[in-house]
């Protein structure tokens, strides 16, 4: 940062002609116009640079949102369906349940009814074809539930990442916006330096005419 000069001592100077000549007080207020200037033009430069900021991590904020949206979607949707696997489930062991306990009944019918064994094994080898089908499907069901808590676990993880990354770009957001007021205000007061220069030099040209 460039160092201003104390306008008024030069001011002062100028009066009693007791340091400095009318010369030197030129120069230095020149000097200080010239600093005030760049100092102005850095603090502008910063800004910009800073509102570039901020801009990119709003996109990356927007593109964060828009895959935690995805993933909840994603989430919501494999749950029902692994609710519905389970009534499934659920069904088909029910469906298993009654035909063992008809082949049960059909064995006792079996002993009874020897006039009816043919047909009664008709039906009891029926069932066991229906109960080794449900058996595989209960396997495939089995198999396929293994696969979907595996995926909500990826997708809890994907979750938390999605979250973690979210916070992270907020706390950019806040830190960068932070940035760009302080840069705001420095511009502020070196604009009010620059003006207050540009006052003293006029100030000084004019009672350089007037000693003339």
């Amino acid at each position: 940062m460039r160092t201003l000069l104390v306008a008024l001592t030069l001011i002062a100077s100028i009066s009693s002609q007791a340091q400095t000549t009318a010369k030197d007080g030129l120069v230095r207020l020149k000097a200080n116009l010239e600093n005030s200037k760049a100092n102005l033009a850095d603090y502008q430069k910063n800004l910009e640079v800073v509102k570039g900021n901020i801009d990119e991590i709003k996109k990356a904020r927007q593109q964060v949102e828009t895959q935690r949206a995805e993933v909840k979607k994603s989430f919501t949707e494999n749950r029902l369906s692994a609710d519905q696997l389970q009534k499934n489930e659920e069904a088909i062991k029910r469906l298993v349940f009654d035909d063992i306990k008809d082949n049960q009944n059909d064995e006792k019918k079996i002993q009874e009814l020897n006039r009816v064994l043919a047909l009664i094994k008709i039906n009891q080898e029926k069932r066991s074809k229906n109960i080794a089908q449900y058996e595989e499907q209960l396997k495939q069901i089995q198999k396929e539930r293994l696969e979907w808590a595996s995926r909500i676990e990826s997708l809890n993880k994907t979750q938390a990442q999605v979250d973690n990354k979210l916070k992270n770009v907020a706390n950019q957001e806040t830190e960068w916006l932070g940035k760009q007021k302080g840069y705001q205000g420095e511009i502020g007061r070196w604009q009010k330096e620059v003006d207050r220069n540009k006052k003293l030099l006029e100030t000084y040209n004019s009672l350089a005419e007037v000693k003339e």
